[in-house]
């Protein structure tokens, strides 16, 4: 079942919206900071510094420019967080800490939060984790397992508000309608995202259009080989891909390795191509529609910009 209307609340300490944000839903007892790194001395004299919980560090990979995380637990945020800035190197910029405004959680809790939020995350593969483990599942008692995966709900919700969908995968799964009485209402409703096709001689593209852009889904393949034409930007970017892993060559073919987030159509296509190409009337739907003909748009001109 899809999660009902929430109240989220955002509070600005220093009233700076690049400065460190508290986030939390009204009606439960889980807290999500947000800290830049260089305002850390600052959330050190705040009381939330001394809590039980767990915490990620936000960047990015100098060498490969892809998104870059870090998740860990501790009794103790402030020195933990004066370890990292110390010793963790320059890679990250941004830590977001989640604890219970109750003092609820024990080291236990946070434990188990870690190894799940770090399967979840490896899982999803937005991130390049810094862990190098996906370490082993602790044991835990039923009760508190389920008291863990209730709070971690509410962190992942709040992560994704602040604009952190780590445990989000590009793709969800088709939600299962079970028979019921009960109606659900229109907007709490999720329909499955609708597929497109890039096919041609030598290609053959599966994608998902989201709200957030185009997913090309992992496993689809085009052309090794660019044209002599193909605008510079689209190189380096289909370079960029590769060195990432987010691309494969095999003989003239080059693979997707998983799946990928194109803010616009146009990229993807011409990632599978290897030619400048217009992405809203490449990708087609399985009755032949183009992507721009099943969402309405209209798109004057070619769209083959970055």
């Amino acid at each position: 079942m899809n999660a009902p209307p929430q109240t989220i609340q955002i509070f600005l300490p220093s009233g700076d919206p690049q400065g460190i944000r508290i986030a939390s839903i009204t009606t439960r007892i889980v807290q999500v900071v947000e800290i830049p790194r260089l305002r850390l001395e600052e959330f050190l004299e705040r009381p939330e510094a001394s809590s039980v919980g767990i915490y990620i560090l936000f960047g990015e990979n100098d060498e490969t420019e892809r998104p870059r995380a870090y998740v860990g637990q501790t009794g103790n945020f402030g020195n933990r967080l004066k370890q990292h800035n110390e010793k963790k190197g320059l890679w990250w910029n941004r830590a977001v800490v989640a604890f219970s405004l109750t003092q609820s959680l024990t080291v236990t809790h946070a434990h188990y939060l870690e190894w799940l939020a770090l399967r979840r995350a490896t899982q999803a593969q937005r991130f390049e984790m810094d862990n190098g483990t996906s370490g082993t599942r602790p044991h835990t008692l039923p009760a508190l397992e389920a008291e863990c995966r209730e709070v971690f709900e509410t962190i992942d919700i709040l992560l994704t508000t602040l604009g952190y969908p780590i445990f989000e995968p590009l793709v969800r799964n088709p939600v299962v309608t079970l028979q019921t009485t009960e109606t659900i209402p229109a907007s709490q409703k999720q329909a499955t995202p609708p597929e497109f096709y890039c096919r041609t001689s030598g290609v053959d593209g599966r994608a998902q259009y989201t709200e957030e852009g185009l997913v090309v889904l992992a496993g689809s393949y085009g052309r090794a080989a660019t044209s002599t034409f193909l605008p510079h930007n689209y190189a380096q970017k289909r370079q960029v891909m590769l060195d990432q892993g987010l691309l494969r060559i095999d003989g003239d073919r080059i693979y997707f390795t998983r799946d990928a987030l194109f803010s616009s159509p146009s990229p993807a296509a011409v990632a599978l191509l290897g030619r400048a190409a217009n992405g809203w009337t490449e990708w087609k739907d399985s009755t032949g529609r183009t992507l721009e003909e099943a969402i309405g748009r209209s798109t004057p001109g070619n769209d083959c910009e970055a």
